[in-house]
């Protein structure tokens, strides 16, 4: 039995890489039911944030290329392991953090299952590297906005026909007091 793993409550941006030891059929079943990827990982996991595919399924961009490239882990991060990396064959297992929907979770992998790694994605650097300088970029810089809005052609074209059915409507009463 592998040692377990444990994963803390809350964890984001953490990629786990485990080569399976066995047989596509097995590594199929894996991947189509819950159940037994629970049993296999030895916890309860979301399926769906787990990747199982036979690293032959990445020809041409391999799975250092996979991992950097598809899932922004750093290249530094692997660079340790790229060679344990690039020689893997046969079916792995990718389990992102999301798999453990921000619980606690301590894993107990079956024998069949290998930790080869855990990287973390590159996060987003919200720090500022330079200072912005124009005008645009100060508080209160926009210009000012008059408090009197122009009407709009609806509204000046409805002012315009209540006008004139005033007109109309005094005009008929003028006509109606003369005639009568």
């Amino acid at each position: 039995m592998n040692t377990p793993l444990t994963i803390p409550a809350n964890q984001s941006g953490v990629i786990r890489v485990f080569a399976l030891s066995m047989d596509e059929g097995e590594a199929k079943a894996l991947k189509s039911d819950p159940n037994a990827l629970n049993a296999a990982l030895g916890a309860e996991v979301d399926a769906e944030q787990v990747e199982i595919f036979p690293v032959s399924d990445l020809e041409g961009v391999g799975l250092v290329g996979y991992l950097a490239e598809g899932n922004a882990v750093p290249m530094e991060d692997l660079t340790p392991d790229r060679a344990k990396l690039d020689r893997l064959g046969g079916w792995v297992m990718i389990v992102f953090s999301r798999a453990f929907d921000g619980q606690a979770t301590t894993l107990a992998p079956a024998p069949a299952l290998t930790l080869i790694g855990t990287y973390g994605a590159a996060g987003v650097d919200w720090r500022a590297t330079e200072t912005v300088t124009s005008e645009a970029a100060k508080p209160y810089s926009a210009p000012q906005m008059s408090g009197k809005k122009r009407p709009s052609d609806a509204a000046m074209s409805g002012r315009i026909a209540t006008i004139v059915l005033i007109l109309l409507g005094l005009l008929v009463w003028l006509m109606v007091w003369i005639s009568g």
